[in-house]
């Protein structure tokens, strides 16, 4: 990483040498050993994790969240759910039926830990995609990532210490969102998806829109943030599956946009 003479931006560097400019409050680390060519490197960039994401955690899943962090500590998932659990509440806000937070809560908490039993090849493959569509060689170890956690997801929900223990219909509903998280249309040709559910997917696809997330993905997807940004237009709307989720993320796209021409000018002037 080389720090620029001047804040608020820095160029990052990859190992093939070559560089991007990024927001200076975005860290970024490449895997000091990897199983894969350098050439591939870029799809396994993440954001180093810190311990102040945990007050992002609300305080009545932070116990959980903690027993769940060494298996999210794999393609920036611990930033991710941390920096996303906060979008539960609003979404719970413009949600018309009755749902159980729990089920949102502790769903969300797991989605992603199949990673943590996967290959570097097989992460770095699951990015392969120019904006949210799925496709190519990113199709199979997304799916295999959702199998692998929803497995692993059931060991944790069953040697965790609950106050009261989990239903039958809640250990449904998290497994199913575990299943479907990254196709919920799926889920829907079979019937109506769960209010929890369709929270828990739209929380997830909010990430692709976070501020830390998009420059990131601008590396890790080998692509100019205005060209990522029109694939982010692009794929919006079907990619959510509440009119709340689209609307967020909007506005964040709107945010993104407004980043990507203060980076232009400040190059410009510099």
């Amino acid at each position: 990483m080389i720090r620029a003479t001047t804040p608020p931006y820095y160029i990052f560097q990859l190992p093939t040498g070559e560089t991007a400019w990024m927001p200076a409050d975005i860290e970024l680390r490449v895997p000091a050993k990897s199983s894969i060519q350098a050439n591939l490197l870029h799809f396994l960039v993440s954001i180093p994790w810190d311990d102040r994401y945990l007050e992002l955690v609300d305080p009545d899943y932070r116990d959980f969240f903690q027993t769940v962090l060494p298996y999210l500590h794999f393609r920036t998932t611990d930033v991710h759910v941390a920096t996303c659990l906060p979008f539960v509440k609003e979404l719970l806000l413009a949600e018309r039926e009755t749902v159980d937070e729990q089920v949102i809560y502790l769903a969300f908490i797991l989605h992603d830990v199949g990673w943590s039993q996967m290959t570097e090849k097989e992460i770095a493959a699951s990015l392969g995609v120019e904006g949210l569509a799925l496709s190519g060689s990113a199709a199979s170890p997304k799916a295999r990532h959702t199998v692998l956690g929803e497995e692993l997801a059931q060991r944790i929900l069953r040697k965790y210490p609950f106050q009261k223990p989990l239903t039958t219909r809640q250990m449904d509903m998290i497994c199913q969102a575990i299943l479907y998280h990254d196709k919920p249309q799926e889920l829907e040709t079979m019937g109506k998806i769960p209010a929890e559910v369709k929270i828990v997917c739209d929380v997830d696809h909010l990430w692709s829109f976070t501020h830390p997330n998009f420059w990131q993905d601008t590396i890790r997807k080998g692509q100019e943030p205005e060209i990522y940004h029109k694939h982010l237009a692009a794929d919006l709307d079907d990619y959510f599956v509440g009119e709340a989720g689209r609307r967020k993320a909007r506005r964040m796209l709107e945010d993104r946009m407004v980043e990507i021409k203060t980076l232009e000018e400040w190059i410009a002037q510099h």
